[in-house]
Formats: C-alpha cells, sequence, structure tokens
C-alpha cells in the first residue's frame, strides 16, 4: 500500500539533505579528444540539487541513471519508504532497497533469549519465495527481523487489549520500549502468557502493527505462529472468509492463517485456492502499515547521508 502521509513527512526531512552525485559527468568545457575531468563541488551538488519531480529526495538525474527508480513515484516499490529514504537512510532502515519491498519488525522478549536464528531463518526464507513481484524485477519481499531487548519486565498475563497499569498489555510495551516505532517499523512481544481478547487460552495475539506470542522448542510451530499473528499486524482480520476458522480444509484454503493450517505451514494464500483470496498480494500492496514519524522529530535526518 503506498501511503502518502509517510511519504510527505520523510520528504520534507530528505529534501533538506544534500544527496552526491554518483559517477562522473564531463565538465562542458573539456578539451577536444581528451576525455572528462571528474566534476567539480559545484556541480556535483548542482546534480544532487536538481529536479526532484516525485519529491522523494532524489533527484529525477540520480533516480534514473544511478537508481532505477521512477522520477514521478515518489515510493518505486510501495513498500511505504520514500525512494530517498530507502537509498539514503542506512541507520534507519539498514539494507533497504528501492527496487524491493522491505518490511521492518522490531522483535523484544520478556524471556532471556529472543528468536533463534532457525526459527528467524525460516521466516526470512518464507518472505523471500513470496510471490510477489517487484520493480527490478525479482520476486518476494525482504524481512528484516531486528532482534532487541530481551528480560523485559512483565505484570504476569500480557493483553492484546489496552489494561490499565504497566507492562500489562502489547501497547505498553510498544510505547516504553520500541525503539524503532517512528521508523515505521512492526512490534513483535515475545513472552511466557498471553491473552486474546482476555482469553489466555490463546498463545498469540495479533492486532494493527503489533503483536504477541509465545515461544516452543519447535522451529516450525514458532515460526507458523508468528507468521500467523504477524498476518494479523498486517491486515489479515478474522472478519475475513476462512481466517481463524477450521471450516476449511487446507486445500481449501491453503493459508497458515487457516486454523487448518496454522503450525503445519508458514505461508500465506496466493489466490488459487477455493477462497481466492490472494493475501501475499494484500501483504504487498494493502497491508497496514505503521506510520513514519522519524520526520517530525529529526531523527531519520541524523541517520541519512548527507553530502
Amino acid at each position: 500500500m503506498f501511503r502518502i502521509g509517510a511519504v510527505v513527512l520523510v520528504t520534507v526531512l530528505l529534501v533538506s539533505v544534500m544527496f552526491p552525485a554518483a559517477g562522473t559527468s564531463p565538465q562542458v568545457n573539456a578539451p577536444s579528444g581528451g576525455g572528462a575531468d571528474t566534476p567539480n563541488a559545484q556541480q556535483a551538488e548542482a546534480e544532487a540539487n536538481g529536479t526532484d519531480t516525485d519529491g522523494d529526495g532524489l533527484s529525477d538525474s540520480l533516480e534514473r541513471s544511478v537508481y532505477g527508480t521512477d522520477p514521478t513515484d515518489p515510493d518505486t516499490d510501495g513498500d511505504g519508504y520514500p525512494d530517498g529514504m530507502e537509498v539514503r537512510c542506512e541507520q534507519a532502515i539498514p539494507d533497504a532497497d528501492p527496487l524491493r519491498t522491505d518490511i521492518y519488525v522490531e522483535v523484544d522478549s520478556t524471556q532471556s533469549t529472543t528468536l533463534s536464528d532457525s526459527v528467524q531463518a525460516s521466516i526470512v526464507e518464507t518472505f523471500d519465495n513470496a510471490p510477489v513481484s517487484n520493480p527490478d524485477g525479482s520476486t518476494g519481499i525482504d524481512m528484516h527481523l531486528v532482534t532487541d531487548d530481551t528480560n523485559l519486565s512483565a505484570n504476569g498475563t500480557v493483553y492484546s487489549k489496552p489494561r490499565a497499569g504497566l507492562g500489562n498489555d502489547i501497547y505498553d510495551f510498544r510505547a516504553n520500549h520500541s525503539e524503532h516505532r517512528s521508523d515505521g517499523y512492526y512490534y513483535v512481544l515475545l513472552t511466557e502468557d498471553v491473552a486474546y481478547n482476555g482469553d489466555d487460552y490463546f498463545v498469540g495475539a495479533g492486532r494493527p502493527e503489533i503483536a504477541a506470542m509465545e515461544r516452543f522448542d519447535s522451529t516450525r510451530i514458532t515460526a507458523s505462529l508468528f507468521m500467523h499473528e504477524f498476518g494479523h499486524a498486517m491486515g489479515l482480520d478474522a472478519h475475513q472468509d476462512g481466517i481463524d476458522e477450521e471450516r476449511y480444509s487446507r486445500t481449501e484454503y491453503d493459508s497458515v492463517m487457516n486454523y487448518n493450517g496454522l503450525y503445519r505451514q508458514l505461508t500465506y494464500s496466493n489466490g488459487t485456492d477455493s477462497v481466492g483470496r490472494n493475501e501475499w498480494q494484500f501483504v504487498a500492496e494493502n497491508r497496514t502499515q505503521p506510520d513514519i514519524q522519524c520526520a517530525a522529530n529529526g531523527t531519520c535526518s541524523s541517520r541519512c547521508t548527507q553530502a
């Protein structure tokens, strides 16, 4: 989904950042037959500050000749991050690619450990194999899991809805411990006991942009539960046909959002089953996305490359 609000905020930031031109360009008065000198500082600055039709922080010339992005679209890959932010703000969104869909998730834990390497690898691989197309001709989604705090203090069960007191619900943890919320990251909390709608029978809960879940010894079970709850965080909700239900077999509804698929697989549906909902396309184009707020407080600017 293309988020106008997020792009506008970051554009305000990026247009104030002077971007250096890449490569070399010939001087106007270069000697005949003698090649071209390296552009001087004034020429490089003029290139960086050239026409920026889409206001994404990159000049039209750089978009065409260096990055291969669309100078008329501020977010070429439609992942919510403006092109200029993806190529210049490595400290905020490391390894971002303006030509491939990027999703960033901060993972905190109330336990001493976080997601195992094998669980993370399974999740990243599943997104990498997603049947969605990118502007660079590749397929898949780049999932960035940023494992952060551990041993956070929980007041017993962590609830999926706001609850009086500190350390009682997922919103408390995001508000008090998320270090990347303003950068447009989703937030996932690993904890020992989760309650969905007040019922601690459940082992995971997902709300727009956030999720809480328990961990298990099995890589497959933990990764599958993550994919299910993270699906809710992206907007795959129980009011949609088949989600959080058992009335469809896996053949009829081939998705981890189907209770008959949960713990047995990791992927979302591609629209070829009986239910016919292309959940991967929804993830790539229409998912619920956290706002990018770092432009407002200046933290994006301090973590972006400047000329």
